[in-house]
């Protein structure tokens, strides 16, 4: 039985923190490639997240959720980057 997607999309924004380690990633980036690094780690971080909130009981605990949080938490954290790196102020290289 395939996921729902209202549960996926729920994990996928619940942690804001994590949403901010992409904005920031991307704020702090001085090469746009660097922002998929960011949204990668974005979606293995909230991975671990709803791991966490499986075995703690917050959320009942299915194993097919998880590639979806994958997905939908590494575009967030893509877009966020991108957004962090578009309003980043133009800096020097300090090398």
């Amino acid at each position: 039985m395939p996921p729902e997607l209202q549960d996926v999309l729920l994990l996928a924004v619940m942690n804001p923190g994590t949403l901010l380690a992409g904005f920031l990633v991307g704020r702090h980036a001085d090469q746009a490639q660097k922002i998929i690094v960011g949204g990668f780690a974005a979606g293995i971080r909230r991975v671990l997240f709803a791991v966490l909130l499986m075995l703690t009981g917050f959320f009942p605990p299915k194993v097919s959720l998880l590639s979806g949080v994958f997905v939908a938490a590494t575009l967030l954290g893509l877009v966020w980057g991108w957004i962090g790196f578009v309003t980043r102020r133009n800096r020097p290289d300090a090398g």
